[in-house]
């Protein structure tokens, strides 16, 4: 007859979810990290909330940031969530993620814009949400620093909140994501009045969806080499001098279905771009050089406005003239296709320049607005381009150029 035999209990859910709120309460204590009670969600997400740590809602001289950032820094290795409670929450440091896993969620964006405040005068910050508020001497709202010898950090995901800084010309940066990083996913946030919304340097697999960054001097900033950079469905608006989007040496980025505004120089600017797609984007600006390509083997496909303001067109506050191209290509094998380019630009600006480089087509494309017999212009140094039914002979310069025409 058998005796002792131990007896193994289904490690359920229940058991599992006890055994992750152990494992942080002990790492709580040898931390010495006086942490409360914190609640495992369905999904095994450990969820913190910072009020219950000291942190206070709209109190405007608080800084709620070392509260975040000890949070931060005592997750268990599978890292966590904070969630940020309705209301205005104060930092006036920056909140720092320097690991791997970390979540930042709030209930949702609230309000997105000071036109809130016009209508509603004396209102500071109108409309309800999740609000992370900059202090005047706060420079960066979240930061992910970079680190010599350090790994590169991964899985990191800013949701449903605001982020708002105290003007376009202080120089403050809502999200700056610094080191090498993987997987890094900004999803339905909101950025309003700072100098530059989103900076990112060294990006794999990098998403923004579904955000509203607007009010800024400059939108997106991807900067050193990135590959796989999907921004999809956002609104983009940069203030005079600034760009919404900017990309450095991107490969096979996707920028899909986005909204961008004029006001800025450029909306869309990719430098050193391979295999890119651009599709489904609404365009409108109103300068010269809204949209510009350099690179090889990337797709334009989409919507461009060029717009009076006032009722005139805008000297270029960069001092490009009206011959550089409302888009601009230099490269090679780039094609723009299906596309619908609505210009009131003058009559002898450019529509579309090709600047330079092989094989480069413009096919399907509606050029219209203004009359101009320069709504393709191809650099006399151009080899094979080809203009497939979108302008007649009368309406593309090509210099010397070994141009094709298909009207």
């Amino acid at each position: 007859m058998e005796t002792n035999k131990s007896i193994q209990m289904p490690y359920s859910k229940e058991r599992r979810n006890i055994v992750v709120g152990l494992s942080v309460g002990l790492l709580a204590f040898l931390s010495g990290f006086p942490f409360k009670a914190t609640k495992v969600s369905a999904a095994n997400e450990t969820i913190y909330y910072p009020v219950d740590y000291g942190a206070q809602l709209n109190t405007p001289n608080f800084d709620n940031a070392p509260i975040i950032n000890n949070l931060i820094n005592n997750m268990p290795p599978s890292g966590g969530v904070i969630e940020l409670p309705a209301g205005e929450m104060w930092i006036h440091s920056p909140i720092k993620i320097n690991r791997s896993y970390v979540t930042i969620r709030g209930v949702n964006a609230g309000t997105r814009s000071h036109v809130d405040n016009e209508e509603q005068p004396g209102l500071n910050h109108p409309g309800g949400g999740s609000k992370l508020i900059l202090g005047t001497n706060c420079q960066t709202g979240i930061v992910s620093e970079k680190r010599v010898g350090a790994p590169r950090v991964s899985s990191i995901q800013l949701e449903n909140f605001l982020i708002q800084g105290r003007g376009t010309g202080k120089g403050q940066i809502a999200v700056n994501i610094e080191h090498d990083n993987d997987a890094v996913r900004i999803i339905g946030v909101s950025i309003i009045a700072v100098g530059m919304g989103l900076r990112s340097v060294g990006a794999d697999a990098f998403t923004v969806r579904g955000c509203w960054i607007s009010e800024v001097h400059d939108g997106l900033h991807s900067l050193g080499s990135s590959q796989q950079l999907l921004v999809a469905n956002n609104y983009f608006g940069a203030q005079p001098g600034g760009r919404s989007i900017y990309l450095e040496n991107p490969n096979w980025a996707n920028i899909v279905g986005n909204n961008i505004y004029p006001d800025g120089h450029v909306c869309l600017e990719a430098k050193g771009a391979q295999n890119c797609t651009f599709t489904g984007n609404n365009i409108q600006s109103y300068y010269t050089g809204a949209v510009i390509i350099k690179g090889d083997g990337n797709l334009f496909s989409g919507k461009v406005q060029a717009l009076r303001s006032s009722g005139n067109w805008l000297q270029d506050p960069i001092g490009r003239d009206g011959l550089y191209g409302l888009i601009h290509v230099d490269g090679n094998d780039n094609h723009i296709t299906a596309s619908s380019i609505n210009s009131d630009q003058p009559e002898t600006h450019t529509r579309i320049l090709i600047m330079g480089g092989n094989g480069n087509w413009v096919t399907n494309t509606k050029i219209y607005g203004r009359s101009s017999n320069r709504k393709v212009v191809v650099n006399g140094s151009c080899v094979d381009t080809r203009i497939v039914h979108s302008a007649s002979s009368l309406d593309v310069d090509k210099a010397n150029s070994n141009t094709t025409i298909v009207w």
